[in-house]
């Protein structure tokens, strides 16, 4: 008679349990890995194109390694009517059903509330499931073992799925010792460093999840190895199972929506773990079942300290995978998945998480602070990114993120949180509309180096060789290639129908034509005859040519204090209007000297080309100052738009 005899002699079978439990874990991922060989299979046999994933390495941490799942997905075919021949296909399912066995052991053991209703279901999947004609396997017996749809018929799926979560229960309620907060089940002294490093990390972070349950953990040795796992939460599908051998460190995580799975392998880019590709449980159009994905990490530590670290990485990004979809979608209101997912993680990598977006109402929040504080500039519901540009918005809801994280850890008012989102809103506004003036300010550079340029041209007069003439239009016309980039960048920024900042796109639009007329005033001085020295219109001109240097200069002390103003001092609205009137009456002064040029071709003698050059320069250059005229007057218009009560 051996221990497990006699103890169920005397009637204390619960102190089998921490074994009982460790075998039912065991049993848990060889009935998950066969069914899954069973899925590959028909999948491979349907699309024999279609690369294998490979099973060897899950079949040996698994042990069963003995199955020879590779050669029985290699060796699948299809058959006429929907059917496929798989080698080996009545082995596995009596496999999958022995593992549905030694998970209910614990559990029937233990007497526990449900356990009787989980033995009536496993009676009546061995009773009616379908049995595989030699190795030929069909839908019906596919949907029997691989189902996961509720509301159904029931399958060894949906059973081992609802025996893996009262197994859970049982541990945390039978644990013979906690360890830093862990449930362990018949672990070794040598294994307590191993789960205060896991519970450390998750510990760190677990603060993050706000209430939300999950986050249980479990520890037990099978055999050499330790055995850590969490429930992450309450999803069916979501389990991490870490197992740690020596210094090597195991990570089994299962998911029911694959961008999240690619998130969290993302999580551990700082560390040498080594991932196999992500594999879908359940195949599409093979069951009725939704699909869930699996990975495994593998992780070679250095040392012990190593190890430890990799550990507590581990531990400490679970809290950020609750919810984790749920705060994607939220974000995905404002901005497109990829930058959504790039938020996330951002937020992870900074020990913030979202789970406190979610708790303080998510994307109403956000919608709550537009109508407080955007009223008027951008509709209800409509996407951020389209008001604010994507760069803008993106790092808006980093700091929505930053500020709800550190609010609720720092036990602030709500209503505090709140008002804080409200005023980074208002920042994020003020700081398009600075960046579209900011665009103004470097056409206006462009703009006043044309002007300056010209001036010096002039004041050489008869002294400009071809060769300056020549570099004059040239050097002009890259400086107007670059003003055409810089307004393109400017609309690009200000598009989309709620922009606020485009009320100021007439300023720079204003300017770039400015540009263009003083591109045509140099072109224009590179083709003319030099004129004779003493020309009566060489003084007229330079004046002319002073006249746009001066509106250049002036638009830009209106365009630099309209920045500051009305978010800074009344003395920047009052500058940048002083400033308007300037420009307005350099281009009074640039029209008079135009007529002074005029006045001063067309003296006795004058040669027809000469006076038709001369013109034709004159008007160039004076048209030049209207356009940055009409800017300065678009910029009065919004100052004033804004400073109006």
């Amino acid at each position: 008679m051996n221990k497990t005899q006699i103890v169920e002699e005397l009637g204390e079978a619960g102190l089998l349990l921490p074994g009982l439990i460790e075998d039912a874990l065991a049993a848990n991922d060889r009935a998950k890995l066969r069914m899954t060989a069973l899925q590959e299979a028909v999948a491979h046999a349907r699309t024999p194109a279609r690369a294998m994933r490979p099973m060897a390495a899950e079949a040996r941490a698994a042990g069963v390694e003995d199955d020879g799942l590779d050669p029985l997905v290699a060796g699948a075919r299809a058959l006429d009517g929907g059917t496929c021949a798989i080698p080996g296909a009545a082995r596995l399912v009596d496999a999958i059903l022995d593992d549905i066995d030694h998970m209910a052991a614990p559990l029937d053991a233990a007497r526990t509330e449900g356990a009787a209703a989980l033995a009536t279901r496993r009676a009546a999947l061995r009773a009616g499931l379908p049995r595989p004609d030699g190795d030929v396997v069909g839908e019906p017996l596919l949907a029997a073992v691989t189902s996961a749809r509720r509301g159904g018929a029931d399958s060894a799926h949906l059973l081992v799925m609802d025996l893996h979560k009262a197994i859970n229960q049982l541990a945390a309620g039978i644990a013979v010792e906690t360890i830093a907060g862990a449930h362990a089940l018949g672990v070794t002294a040598d294994d307590h460093p191993r789960i205060a490093a896991f519970m450390r990390g998750l510990d760190a972070t677990r603060a993050l999840v706000f209430g939300h349950p999950g986050l249980a953990t479990t520890a037990s040795r099978s055999g050499p190895r330790l055995v850590l796992q969490n429930d992450i939460g309450t999803t069916d599908a979501h389990v991490i199972i870490v197992t740690v051998e020596g210094l090597d460190a195991t990570v089994t995580y299962t998911d029911v929506h694959r961008s999240r799975a690619k998130f969290f392998i993302g999580l551990f880019r700082d560390f040498s773990a080594e991932w196999t590709p992500l594999a879908e449980r359940t195949a599409r159009g093979l069951a009725e079942g939704a699909p869930f994905y699996l990975v495994t990490g593998r992780f070679k530590g250095r040392d012990a300290a190593d190890l430890d670290a990799f550990l507590e990485g581990v531990g400490a990004h679970l809290p950020f995978l609750i919810d984790w979809n749920k705060a994607r979608k939220q974000l995905q209101t404002f901005v497109d998945k990829a930058a959504a997912i790039r938020l996330l993680d951002e937020a992870a990598r900074a020990r913030l998480g979202h789970r406190a977006f979610l708790e303080l109402g998510g994307a109403e929040l956000v919608f709550e602070a537009v109508r407080h504080s955007a009223e008027g500039r951008v509709p209800y519901g409509a996407r951020l990114d389209r008001a604010l540009g994507v760069p803008a918005v993106s790092g808006l809801l980093a700091q929505v993120l930053r500020l709800t994280a550190e609010g609720l850890l720092g036990q602030r008012s709500v209503r505090l949180i709140r008002d804080e989102v409200r005023a980074e809103l208002s920042r994020r506004f003020g700081s398009a509309e600075q960046e579209i003036l900011a665009h103004a300010l470097r056409q206006l550079g462009l703009a006043r180096m044309l002007a300056a340029g010209l001036a010096e041209a002039l004041d050489a007069g008869p002294d400009l060789s071809d060769a300056e003439r020549e570099r004059l239009a040239l050097g002009a016309k890259s400086l107007e290639e670059k003003a055409d980039r810089q307004v393109l960048a400017a609309r690009d920024q200000a598009s989309g129908p709620y922009a606020r900042g485009r009320r100021f796109l007439p300023v720079i639009e204003s300017v770039e034509d400015a540009i263009d007329c003083l591109e045509e005033a140099a072109f224009l001085l590179g083709v003319a005859h030099r004129p004779e020295a003493g020309a009566p219109t060489g003084a007229p001109l330079l004046t002319l040519a002073a006249c746009a240097v001066d509106c250049c200069s002036d638009l830009v002390r209106a365009v630099a204090a309209a920045c500051e103003g009305p978010a800074g001092l009344r003395e920047d609205v009052t500058e940048a209007l002083e400033a308007i009137e300037a420009v307005i009456e350099g281009e009074r002064r640039a029209d008079r000297a135009q007529r002074a040029v005029l006045a001063a071709a067309f003296a006795p003698a004058a040669a027809a080309q000469a006076v038709f050059a001369v013109a034709e320069l004159s008007r160039a250059i004076e048209t030049g100052t209207d356009h940055l005229a009409r800017a300065a007057l678009a910029l009065r218009a919004s100052v004033l738009e804004e400073t109006t009560p």
